[in-house]
């Protein structure tokens, strides 16, 4: 008879974990249909990558601007292009982009940092590899100052970002201590008063850590990538897992938003390795699409798209299919 009972036993567990579930989903989908508010879309803007795929990285952001009409951008400033010799600043990029969002009335995210959006992750000049580690972080700590106060009189930043994922071991990156970290973060927060956000991989890892260190959190939302075991595959998650983990964290930020929305391929190899056309059937406008729907299943409020380099690179090559899909999400 004991066998009997565990069955019944086991049977009543996963009917109640699979009620609980269903209840989850409804009030997921309530909370969800209650609300018409559409996500506030931006893009994350690279000029090293614009200059990656041989474009102009100023007349990229410019055409990104004025012809898909976006509004709302977050901006890396690389240490490594900006402080190339030691205490020797270039700014000239930078102030041109800052000032065209200033002139466009553009709202700006500045991420600032040893660690920032794209491939390799971190910027740091080849002359800061070769110091010591408390050298090294005297010398970012001096790179992040001399960053907010030359742009924090501009009225386009809303925000800053201090780094990039910063405890995301993704990158060719130093390890970045929790104190190295905060001590950054407290720099940035004692010469400007804006909020600060930080961000975190929307898959992988915890965000408790860094929610309760920032104003706003962004997380990264990838559907495909590509490892060497498995090839292409589809994450295997659903809009709920990011909106209840985003809910989650609502006792320890204040908002949380997609700081990353992924709106073209994730490269198995160098982009020039392959043609143009392999790229797209990689990611399609039918993939883009499905994205954009996903975000906003998510129910969070903002959504940074990441790729619009590459839909540039596209149509300036004929192919404007995912230049036009942006047009139509950001026009609308």
């Amino acid at each position: 008879m004991q066998p009997h009972h565990k069955k019944h036993f086991s049977f009543f567990w996963v009917s109640v974990f699979i009620i609980i579930l269903l209840f989850l989903s409804r009030i997921f989908f309530w909370v969800n249909t209650a609300s018409d508010a559409e996500p506030v879309f931006g893009i994350t803007y690279s000029w090293v990558y614009a200059q990656q795929l041989g474009l102009d990285p100023d007349k990229t952001y410019r055409d990104l601007i004025e012809e898909l009409q976006i509004n709302s951008v977050r901006l890396p400033l690389y240490w490594s292009e900006i402080e190339q010799k030691q205490g020797t600043f270039d700014w000239a990029l930078a102030d041109k982009i800052i000032g065209f969002s200033e002139d466009h009335q553009v709202k700006l995210t500045i991420v600032i940092g040893a660690k920032v959006p794209r491939w390799p992750e971190c910027f740091i000049p080849d002359w800061a590899q070769r110091l010591t580690d408390s050298e090294r972080e005297q010398t970012t700590a001096f790179f992040l100052e001399k960053a907010v106060q030359r742009y924090k009189s501009s009225p386009s930043i809303v925000r800053w970002q201090v780094e990039n994922e910063p405890f995301f071991p993704f990158g060719e990156c130093p390890s970045l201590s929790k104190d190295e970290f905060q001590k950054r973060v407290n720099l940035v927060r004692s010469l400007d008063d804006r909020p600060i956000q930080i961000s975190v991989s929307g898959e992988f890892g915890s965000w408790l850590e860094s929610a309760q260190t920032a104003d706003i959190l962004g997380i990264s939302v990838y559907r495909q990538t590509w490892n060497t075991f498995f090839g292409y595959m589809i994450y295997p998650l659903t809009p709920e897992y990011y909106f209840f983990r985003a809910h989650l964290m609502k006792s320890h930020v204040p908002k949380v938003i997609i700081s990353e929305l992924q709106a073209e391929p994730w490269f198995s190899d160098p982009v020039q390795a392959r043609p143009l056309s392999y790229w797209y059937n990689i990611f399609t406008v039918e993939m883009f699409e499905h994205n954009i729907h996903f975000a906003r299943q998510t129910g969070l409020e903002e959504v940074y798209l990441w790729g619009a380099e590459w839909w540039f690179k596209l149509k300036e090559e004929g192919d404007d299919r995912l230049w036009d899909a942006a047009k139509r999400l950001f026009t609308n």
